[in-house]
Formats: structure tokens, sequence, C-alpha cells
């Protein structure tokens, strides 16, 4: 079976430590990445959770909502002190 090379960039430290968790396993990072990849294709998603901040979300909405009435008035600029009172943001 041919293969093809995969490279990444990544944190010293990071490595080092997952290095270590997956020697526990008996594998090398080799490995941990094929099983990774091996199974994102076989199910088309990825393999753990990716959780989102319910207030990260509530405050990319307010973002959200904020631009398209930005967008819909035409206004050139809008002070952010109005967005904190409309939104009751602070």
């Amino acid at each position: 079976m041919a293969t093809t090379l995969v490279q990444a960039r990544i944190n010293p430290a990071i490595k080092e430590k997952a290095e270590a968790y997956f020697h526990s396993f008996g594998m090398d990072s080799a490995t941990a990445i094929r099983i990774f990849f091996a199974k994102v294709a076989e199910t088309g998603n990825i393999p753990f959770s990716i959780g989102v901040d319910a207030e990260d979300v509530y405050d990319a909405m307010i973002g959200e909502q904020a631009y398209a009435e930005y967008l819909a008035s035409g206004k050139k600029s809008r002070p952010f002190s109005e967005l904190y009172k409309k939104y009751n943001i602070l």
C-alpha cells in the first residue's frame, strides 16, 4: 500500500507529554496519528468531543446580531458603549 508524508509543527512540551502517553500504550507518535486519521476517515467525525463554552456562543451571537444591524443601518461606525447598553453586556 502506498503512503504519503504528513508533517505538522507542534509545541515541544505538548509533543513530549503526548508521546509519553503514546509510549505508555505501546505506540509511537506516527501510529497515534495513523489511528486518528483512520478513525476520522472511517466515521467522518473527530473521534473526541470539541466543546464550546455557552458564554462564548452567546457572545458570538451578540456580535453577529450587532454586525447585521450595523450593516442594515448604513452607519459608518457604532460606538461600543451603545452596544454595551443595548445588549446589557457590562
